[in-house]
């Protein structure tokens, strides 16, 4: 293993975007007295090696979900927050390591990423149980948290008020990704969709953990507006569990759901 399959992206002094083969975003911010590590990828490479060459500072690693490609590499550090709903038996086998190999992307593969770079097991990952609303406190530099139900039962935002930026996980993405198993029912997702949207209106920057992390207002405003429209055409839950696309597959930022788990 080593640290050359992630991509470093300065987005300030003091934040770092770190990009696994164009897979997946986590993200490092650096305070006066420790970082915190927000999220931390499928774990192809040695990310503790690429954390040492950023900064010299302690990292708290902390997860806004527990899916594997936002947790993998925790057996890489000797913990890991992850939102306490999420800590149980069935997201650690979703963690297992023949389930992350499968996470492996066609874009990963063409750059020599193979399921031999998924090492170490989730059974060595020490996962603390992080409550809504915890706050880390990293020094000249506050960051907290706060629930957003939907993509997962637990997933958190991590928000930034001092630089204004706002860590959400697959909360929202280019493409909302709600069909996903175990996802919550989508008009779940509203409120926590409103709440971004609220902070993003405010010119609060929002990073997510897919393509190049940026989301906008207005895609934040559009998925909604889409989510409430799949909503109001269906009053109740299909019987068939399926994979559907609003308003359809080929448009940026489309909403994928389960028609059977709207409600």
């Amino acid at each position: 293993m080593n640290q050359s399959v992630y991509t470093v992206e300065k987005l300030n002094e003091t934040t770092f975007r770190i990009d696994e083969c164009g897979r997946d975003n986590c993200y490092l911010l650096l305070g006066e007295e420790r970082a915190l590590l927000i999220d931390c990828s499928i774990g192809t490479g040695e990310l503790p090696t690429l954390l040492r060459a950023l900064t010299d500072l302690p990292v708290t690693v902390a997860a806004t979900h527990a899916h594997g490609d936002h947790v993998g590499a925790g057996h890489q550090f000797d913990a890991v927050y992850v939102p306490e709903e999420e800590i149980t038996l069935n997201f650690r086998i979703q963690n297992l390591r023949h389930f992350r190999r499968k996470l492996i992307s066609n874009t990963m593969r063409k750059q020599g990423i193979t399921e031999k770079n998924i090492t170490g097991s989730v059974l060595h990952a020490k996962w603390l149980p992080m409550e809504d609303g915890k706050v880390f406190d990293l020094g000249g530099r506050v960051v907290r948290t706060f629930r957003t139900p939907g993509h997962t039962q637990g997933g958190t935002c991590f928000l930034d008020e001092g630089q204004r930026m706002l860590f959400v996980g697959d909360a929202v993405c280019p493409v909302l990704p709600m069909q996903i198993y175990r996802c919550m029912p989508l008009s779940a997702w509203l409120p926590g969709g409103e709440r971004i949207y609220a902070l993003a209106k405010q010119g609060v920057q929002v990073f997510c953990g897919h393509g190049d992390g940026r989301i906008s207002a207005e895609l934040l405003r559009q998925q909604i507006a889409w989510v409430q429209e799949i909503l109001q055409a269906h009053p109740k839950n299909e019987k068939k569990h399926s994979r559907a696309y609003y308003p359809e597959f080929s448009v940026q930022g489309c909403v994928t759901y389960d028609p059977a788990n709207l409600y």
